[in-house]
This record gives C-alpha cells, sequence and structure tokens, in this order.
C-alpha cells in the first residue's frame, strides 16, 4: 500500500504539499496573467489603426472641414470648470449616403479616454463608408462625478440638435458606439433612466457595443479561476466605480453602473461584439451578461463573440474580429 508520505509531493506532510501547490498556482496564474496582458498590449498596437484616425483628422482639417467644439456654454464652464474638457469632434463623410449620425463614445473606464485607439479610428471608418460621425470626450478621472458622462452624452445629443441645419443631419435613428466603459455609457443613455428620456431627445435607432463593460465584477457574483484577473477586474470595476461616485458611494455605484438592471423591452436594437480573451472586461462577467438581459426582453440584437480576440482593439485590424464595423452597420441599416 501506497502511504501519502511516500508520495513526493507529500514527503513533508499535507501542509507543506498544499503550500506547495498555491505557490505554483500563483506563479503560474501570475505568470499566464502578465503574458495575457502583454498579448493584449501587442494585439492592440497592430489592431487599433492609430494611424487612420490620424490621417482623416488631417484630411479634413486640409479641407477645411474638422470641428472641434466645446459641448458646454462659457457659463457652465466658468460654473462648473470640471466641463471645460468636454467636447465633440466631428467627422462629415466626404459623401454621406445619408443625413444620419452616429455618436462615437471611447473607453478608458471612466479614469481616461482611449480617443486615439477606439475613437478617432472608428470615426474615419464610419467616414469611409458614407457615415456622418462624432467623437464624445466626456468626463473621466477627477473631472467625473454621479453620471456625468450620461449628462456629458445628453448635452451633445442637445447640441447636435440645435444645429442640425448647420451639420446638414437629421436626429431620426442616430446611432451610438460605445467601447469598454464607452459601452457602459451608452447601453445606459439608451435606456428609460440617465439617459435620452431626460433630454427629451428621441430613442437612439441602435446601440453599438466594443467589448462593453456592462456589470460588476466581484468574487460573489462573477468567480474567476485566476485570481490575478480577478482582482485586475474588481480593481477596475472599483475605479470606475469610485470616479463617478466617490468612494463614499462606491459600493451603491457599483449596482448603478450594472447595464443589465436597465434593459426594459423596448429598448433599441443591439449590436455587441466581444472576444473570449479578454482579461480586462472578460465576456462571461459582461457581454454574456449582457446578452442573456436583451434575450430575456426580446431585444433585437446580434452578439458576435471572437475566439483569443482580447480587449481594446478598436477596428479589430489583423484578428478575427475585422469586419465587425461593417456587420454593425449593415445590422443598423437593417433596423432603421
Amino acid at each position: 500500500m501506497i502511504h501519502m508520505k511516500d508520495v513526493y509531493l507529500f514527503a513533508n506532510g499535507f501542509g507543506e504539499a498544499l503550500r506547495t501547490i498555491i505557490v505554483a498556482y500563483l506563479i503560474l496564474t501570475l505568470v499566464f496573467t502578465l503574458y495575457s496582458l502583454a498579448r493584449m498590449l501587442y494585439i492592440e498596437h497592430i489592431s487599433n489603426d492609430v494611424k487612420s484616425g490620424r490621417a482623416r483628422i488631417q484630411a479634413l482639417k486640409a479641407g477645411g472641414k474638422f470641428f472641434q467644439f466645446p459641448v458646454y456654454s462659457m457659463e457652465e464652464m466658468k460654473e462648473d470648470k470640471h466641463k471645460r474638457d468636454v467636447r465633440l469632434s466631428f467627422f462629415p463623410a466626404d459623401n454621406p449616403k445619408n443625413k444620419k449620425f452616429v455618436v462615437v463614445l471611447p473607453g478608458g473606464g471612466y479614469a481616461h479616454l482611449t480617443n486615439k485607439q477606439d475613437g478617432y479610428p472608428i470615426a474615419a471608418a464610419l467616414n469611409h463608408m458614407g457615415i456622418n460621425a462624432f467623437v464624445l470626450e466626456y468626463r473621466t478621472g477627477r473631472d467625473c462625478s454621479a453620471f456625468a458622462p450620461m449628462q456629458d452624452l445628453g448635452s451633445a445629443l442637445c447640441l447636435i440638435s440645435d444645429n442640425l441645419d448647420r451639420f446638414d443631419l437629421v436626429m431620426d435613428d442616430y446611432g451610438l458606439i460605445g467601447f469598454s466603459a464607452g459601452g457602459n455609457l451608452a447601453a445606459i443613455f439608451a435606456s428609460h433612466k440617465y439617459g435620452y428620456m431626460d433630454f427629451r431627445l428621441p430613442k437612439p435607432g441602435v446601440v453599438i457595443l466594443g467589448y462593453p463593460w456592462t456589470c460588476v465584477n466581484d468574487w460573489l457574483h462573477h468567480p474567476y479561476w485566476n485570481i490575478w484577473i480577478g482582482l485586475v477586474g474588481v480593481w477596475l470595476s472599483l475605479r470606475g466605480s469610485f470616479y463617478m461616485f466617490g468612494l463614499r458611494y462606491i459600493k451603491k455605484g457599483r449596482k448603478f453602473l450594472d447595464v443589465q438592471y436597465y434593459i426594459e423591452d423596448d429598448y433599441p436594437p443591439t449590436f455587441m461584439y466581444s472576444g473570449s480573451w479578454d482579461v480586462l472586461v472578460p465576456a462571461t462577467g459582461h457581454a454574456d451578461v449582457f446578452d442573456a438581459a436583451l434575450t430575456k426582453h426580446g431585444v433585437k440584437h446580434v452578439y458576435e463573440k471572437y475566439f483569443g480576440v482580447p480587449h481594446g482593439i478598436g477596428l479589430g485590424k489583423n484578428t478575427k474580429a475585422e469586419g465587425w464595423l461593417e456587420k454593425a452597420v449593415l445590422f443598423w441599416e437593417s433596423c432603421c
């Protein structure tokens, strides 16, 4: 009969064996996490097509067609200094197929904005498809406060609505495209609370989400087999909630940012994509949960999940997600 002490792993007792297993687990999962993050940064670099966004801005500037302006009035910015950096960038299509438009909402976890990665390149790609686009720089970090990004989006849409002749646009079936935290913003704004209804605006014709942060990552509701990835998810969620609601209401704020609780039967048509290798906003705890909520309420939607794709890829060039934006636009057109 073989006794546990005869097995090398248990030679020094069960306690020492358990310690060895735990240390091995922590080391191996840490190595995997670091590899995943390094892989994510590399794929982000080759997939975002930052150059296309920069090139489109230069082309519009050369033609005198690039417009960037503050969302709030001088009086509003004087009264609240945190509104000073909220601005819209207008990307008019050279040959627009119609007068509709899209507002692009970059990500950044409500801590900062990733305009260069999933803001300007998206607008440039939409222009090439004959679609007018805006990129909104909403409040983040220390400038953020409770539902401030939703207020910024509502104010931006009101500004557009008041200047439709100037932009040669219509409000009919406008679209919202949001990435990561920008997806959280777009998804909440499209609901009955903290969104378009508060500003007496028409409902969006479509909501398009890329690797959206849609619900809270914590051990009680969305456990992880990898403790390091779990801690990253918890930190990101707490950080976003902290910037928007402050330390005092951070726990309550997490629930306010759970998009699935805002879904109702008349929610706008939604196109969403995520990757199976997203270590920052895992699809299993975010996009999958949102997909289930949309299905439960019978909301027309499409959910594309791409194997091996990480977070923050924007257009997804050179990945399995490449072409998702074209699919999203076709979906939008089929709904309107």
